[in-house]
């Protein structure tokens, strides 16, 4: 037919072979940056497995072994666990650890928050000093000897303005009934993360709270549904973190109270470390750590599970 259109050959398919081309360019332009990517990645990656993996994958080996420094280690199967729990004082410890969590985080979790949010309602220049104050650097190990020294029964100062307003001395560290509210009170007024809910307070939009006032919002009203929903991500993180440190507490005890008095802040890191470098008992130690690990697990799928992160539920 006359209007039938004659399509030369290759007229389409010409620029294939450019195409080709530019697309196999491509390619090995990417695999480069794959080689350049797993080369400088590398030595990262060997030391991590080298100083990371490695031990903990023979940790994991070592509590199904009667594990000794130099000597051969036999496997004993279970025997370490079954060693674990008859034993007396791991109980103890979990039940001396689970109780410092839960205090420290209704102490120096959830005291924080509040102070931060009440922190939001004073002047610009209170918010600067105390956003200061909470970013000044402390050595923990440091503030723990000083609280040491403060909760002193003889002359320390606590005990001191005790006598100065003629009230009976206290055994801060040597009383079994202060002795875990004692090791709790430095973290209260050292906690850090105060300063995380002041910036993230700081970026809630104005416009929220000036729409609320304009509906005649309360106070309890705009820290229940502005506030609080905003801040959720964050405590939700904070708590997850909170949980995992509070779970592993040591240095702090081992400094202040040595696990005393009568094994009353004896925590289970602190038992695992007398385990392995006192009593030479590294199968036994590695396996209450493989419980600990479990048990942190626990409370972190439990929370992650019930406290939501999402600001609209």
């Amino acid at each position: 037919m006359a209007n039938d259109v004659q399509v030369q050959p290759g007229a389409i398919t010409g620029d294939l072979p450019a195409v080709k081309t530019e697309t196999a360019g491509k390619r090995e332009s990417m695999r480069s940056v794959y080689r350049a990517a797993w080369i400088f990645a590398a030595p990262g990656i060997i030391v991590f497995i080298l100083f990371a993996w490695y031990p903990l994958i023979m940790g994991f080996v070592s509590a199904f072994q009667s594990y000794e420094a130099v000597n051969y280690a036999p496997f004993v199967g279970w025997e370490n666990f079954k060693a674990i729990l008859s034993d007396s004082i791991t109980y103890v410890t979990f039940r001396n650890t689970l109780e410092y969590t839960i205090l420290s985080i209704v102490l120096t979790f959830l005291v924080p928050i509040i102070v931060a949010i009440l922190l939001m309602e004073m002047s610009p220049r209170i918010i600067r000093i105390m956003m200061i104050l909470w970013y000044i650097p402390v050595s923990s190990l440091a503030g723990m000897i000083i609280w040491k020294w403060i909760y002193n029964k003889d002359y320390g100062l606590l005990n001191a303005i005790l006598a100065a307003l003629g009230l009976p001395q206290l055994g801060w560290l040597n009383d079994p009934r202060l002795t875990m509210i004692a090791l709790i009170l430095p973290g209260l007024i050292m906690y850090g993360p105060g300063l995380i809910y002041v910036a993230s307070l700081q970026s809630i939009p104005s416009s929220l709270y000036e729409a609320a006032d304009l509906e005649g919002a309360s106070v309890w009203q705009k820290m229940r549904y502005i506030t609080l929903p905003r801040l959720r991500p964050i405590i939700a993180m904070t708590l997850v973190l909170s949980t995992i440190g509070n779970m592993s507490v040591f240095e702090n005890v081992l400094v202040m109270t040595g696990g005393g008095p009568a094994n009353r802040t004896r925590t289970v890191v602190m038992y695992i470390y007398q385990l392995a470098f006192e009593y030479w008992q590294y199968g036994r130690a590695t396996a209450l750590a493989i419980m600990l690990f479990l048990v942190i697990g626990i409370l972190i799928l439990l929370q992650r599970r019930y406290f939501r992160e999402n600001i609209d539920v």
